[in-house]
């Protein structure tokens, strides 16, 4: 009854201050419709609820799961060893010997395969939301589906801004795409990044058409900053050539194709020299033992649908022959001949979407030529 209570109480609370928020405030778009995108997020959690409770029941490898589990170690330290509590929530010699026996028992802390991807942040966030939820799962949800919201409404109103008369087709990309409106939803990674690369992005297009800066703008902008590169810290440096090429082209009277062409050759550069100084790997390297890593899983989990690929070798002439199609497929795959289950199927249908919009797109280009 707590738990339903608390629930329903904070999705009351979403609510109210999505009509009341400024981000949710535009002259084409009514609040309402970014109230309803968050109560279709929140139905998207309770879906991924089901799915990870009565289809992948093993809640040890249950994304929505796992974080929120590993918390209940540290918050269990808050009544009886506050000090211990503090010391893991916010990291302030947080790597005390008298802490491993917390860690150890804890099966995310650890994630030493994962290069720039952190559990820890996850952990300390859902221990810190156990203090307002009672040690409630749901609530949870609702705060990670209302931070989501806050995100990729951020995300929508920089394409808005940019893309005239398109709002409706944007708010279907932004919010209702499977991908998007399934894994965004929910205590899982995916969540708490969205928010912050969309709240990052909506700051930095503020900083450059209002002309002006306030306190309150760059703590949102280093803030963001910061999950991004806690949470899932390559994410943050794939974005920052396509951040420089919208800043400079905003600022320079140069062909926009030209700045961003320049930007990633150098970027890109720069980041191959630099990778075997910060992982001992060179990007090769690291890209081949993530593929061998992949068919390893695959294959002692039994996966049920593997898409073959040649295996990359650790050497540049291997990952850049492969680079045209492994683009292609993460673009367009599944496709209907690889759905093995209804879940897919969403992809499939997706995927389908993607591909006539970029159809639509070209022949509006070639149009206007």
């Amino acid at each position: 009854m707590l738990e339903v209570f608390l629930t329903f109480g904070y999705i009351f609370l979403a609510i109210y201050l999505i009509g009341k928020w400024k981000i949710f405030m535009l002259p084409e778009v009514s609040a309402k419709v970014f109230q309803l995108m968050f109560i279709i997020k929140v139905i998207a959690a309770f879906a991924l609820y089901i799915i990870y409770t009565q289809f992948y029941t093993d809640r040890a490898y249950a994304d929505i799961f796992r974080y929120y589990d590993d918390s209940a170690v540290i918050y269990d330290t808050f009544l009886n060893r506050p000090y211990d509590f503090f010391r893991m929530l916010t990291g302030i010699d947080g790597d005390a010997a008298d802490l491993q026996i917390y860690y150890d028992t804890m099966r995310n802390w650890y994630n030493t395969d994962l290069v720039f991807n952190d559990s820890r942040t996850m952990i300390r966030l859902n221990a810190f939301l156990r203090l307002f939820s009672m040690g409630t799962y749901f609530p949870h949800a609702i705060v990670m589906c209302f931070l989501a919201t806050i995100g990729l409404t951020g995300i929508f109103r920089v394409m808005n801004d940019t893309i005239k008369g398109r709002a409706f087709l944007l708010i279907v990309i932004v919010f209702l795409l499977p991908s998007m409106m399934l894994w965004t939803s929910g205590m899982i990674k995916e969540a708490f990044l969205v928010f912050a690369l969309g709240t990052l992005l909506y700051q930095i297009s503020r900083l450059i058409s209002d002309k002006s800066s306030s306190l309150r703008r760059w703590v949102s902008i280093v803030l963001s900053i910061l999950i991004l590169i806690t949470v899932k810290a390559y994410v943050f440096f794939l974005i920052i050539p396509l951040l420089l090429s919208w800043i400079i082209s905003k600022y320079k009277p140069l062909p926009p194709v030209l700045i961003s062409l320049a930007i990633y050759l150098i970027y890109f550069t720069i980041l191959s020299i630099a990778a075997p100084f910060i992982t001992g790997k060179s990007i090769p390297v690291l890209i081949s033992q993530k593929q061998a890593e992949f068919y390893f899983v695959a294959e002692t989990e039994q996966a049920m649908c593997v898409v073959e690929v040649n295996r990359i070798q650790p050497e540049w002439w291997s990952l850049i022959s492969e680079a045209p199609g492994a683009f292609g497929r993460t673009l367009l795959l599944p496709m209907p001949q690889h759905a093995h289950n209804f879940l897919m199927w969403f992809s499939v249908a997706e995927n389908i979407f993607i591909l006539l919009l970029m159809v639509f797109m070209l022949l509006n280009m070639k149009g206007c030529s």
